[in-house]
């Protein structure tokens, strides 16, 4: 599985189906009445970057979508049907949110009316084609705002070749870690159609539910919470967090970025770092940040790594296969200048104490610290700097990404910072980032990456880096 800008994707050609939403689904739109769920902070954070952006005519991509093969022709009949079980599987697919004062409004079709079609989008003979069409439908059809937030279809090709399935959808109905889900659920319930069985699937629950609990929680946090004083702490204590080489940028503006993909480990390779943070008393994420601390330290003279790191939020079972945005962002520090052995340690310690802000959003944050309001985010328009870490060989279905050609995909856009996604799987450690186009980040990030690989490597080989 690779995460990749749509710009870097090469589909082969074929024709081109979407899985259009039935008359029945727009007419429920067009008259659908409010619903009381309210937007999680993620959701309306993210919805509000988006017309902060909007209005100050900047583009801003937030979809995130999959792509992937199926042997043969599709059946696209019974693909559609798959599709309609899918959706109404997670509830959030069939709401949107509309402005309503200083406040969004969520809205809300019932499951039972949704159904969709399969319609012809045309026939492509090269797979650039295919790609540009591909990207401009899931461009045009996945806002926040509207209904619905997602488009679907797939590639045909012969009944000895094979077929690829596409999903695009607003980041405010998903994250990484549901994107990967959509492949063994829409394999699972495609195959059922097809055979007239039924689909093995655990019971999910919805994550409009989820966005409920998240603001009930958020109300009963106070100033005093443990964890809005770690993050309060946390801003006052240093710089915010960044890069820590010279992007050759100025505050809050944005810069066309440019998508990197760079292998860091191999498989025998991962296990062996694995193996060194474990006997350090350490996790694989924590032997991540530690890394990424050295790699600042030698080649930024950074004495303390300052970020914020990915955590699920996915803490009930019946959170595990719900399709919705379950991350939360938490403060991590630890101190970079003593080696690997001695960083991984701190990093470990520091990602248990700073656990227990993951309850607590940067958003809620700012309602009861307004005075850090232009420390956490800048601005309304501007993005969290942040580094994630995914095991995705935990994901159901994950071994069987390969052969299928499995791909999530994202929209290009412009970029201030620099976001690290480091994704283990089966086969191989990598990590995903965009930077901004400029002179020095063309200079610096890509010797940062290079460096952060040889610490890894080096670890990997030896079980520790000395501080150089």
């Amino acid at each position: 599985m690779r995460m990749i800008e749509i710009t870097g994707y090469a589909p082969r050609p074929g024709e081109l189906v979407g899985f259009r939403p039935a008359a029945g689904a727009v007419a429920a739109a067009e008259a659908a009445p409010a619903h009381p769920a309210p937007p999680s902070h993620l959701q309306e954070n993210h919805i509000r970057r988006i017309l902060a952006n909007r209005a100050a005519g900047r583009t801003q991509s937030s979809w995130v979508g999959v792509a992937f093969d199926v042997p043969g022709r599709l059946d696209t009949a019974a693909m559609a049907r798959a599709f309609t079980a899918w959706v109404r599987r997670h509830p959030t697919l069939l709401t949107w949110f509309t402005p309503d004062g200083d406040r969004l409004q969520r809205r809300a079709i019932p499951a039972e009316v949704f159904a969709v079609e399969p319609v012809p989008l045309g026939t492509y003979g090269s797979g650039a084609d295919v790609r540009d069409r591909l990207w401009q439908h899931i461009s045009s059809g996945t806002s926040p705002l509207s209904w619905p937030s997602f488009v679907a279809g797939a590639v045909l090709r012969g009944a000895g070749d094979t077929s690829t399935v596409w999903f695009g959808v607003d980041h405010s109905h998903s994250d990484g870690y549901s994107a990967t889900l959509v492949f063994a659920e829409l394999r699972a319930l495609y195959e059922a159609e097809r055979s007239g069985g039924k689909a093995l699937l655990p019971p999910v629950d919805s994550y409009v539910d989820y966005c409920v609990q998240d603001r009930e929680r958020a109300a009963l946090t106070g100033a005093d919470d443990p964890g809005v004083r770690r993050w309060v702490d946390f801003y006052r204590a240093g710089p915010p967090p960044g890069f820590p080489l010279d992007l050759g940028t100025e505050p809050g503006t944005g810069h066309p970025g440019v998508p990197v993909e760079m292998q860091l480990l191999d498989a025998a390779e991962a296990d062996a770092f694995a193996d060194a943070c474990k006997r350090l008393g350490a996790g694989f994420m924590a032997g991540v940040l530690a890394a990424l601390a050295v790699t600042g330290h030698e080649l930024g003279g950074v004495g303390r790594y300052r970020g914020l790191s990915v955590v699920h939020t996915r803490t009930e079972r019946r959170w595990q296969r719900t399709q919705g945005w379950l991350v939360n962002l938490i403060p991590v520090e630890f101190a970079a200048a003593d080696g690997f052995a001695q960083a991984v340690v701190g990093a470990q310690e520091a990602l248990a104490t700073a656990r227990e802000a993951a309850g607590v959003t940067p958003m809620r944050v700012m309602e009861l610290a307004p005075e850090l309001a232009g420390t956490v985010q800048p601005g309304t328009a501007a993005a969290y700097p942040m580094v994630s870490y995914l095991d995705g060989r935990h994901v159901p279905g994950s071994r069987d990404w390969a052969a299928a050609n499995f791909n999530g995909l994202e929209g290009p856009g412009t970029s201030g910072e620099v976001n690290l996604w480091v994704n283990r799987l089966w086969d191989r450690t990598y990590v995903k980032t965009r930077y901004p186009d400029t002179p020095a980040a063309r200079r610096n990030v890509p010797r940062f990456l290079n460096h952060l690989r040889d610490v890894l490597r080096t670890v990997a080989r030896t079980g520790d880096h000395p501080s150089a």
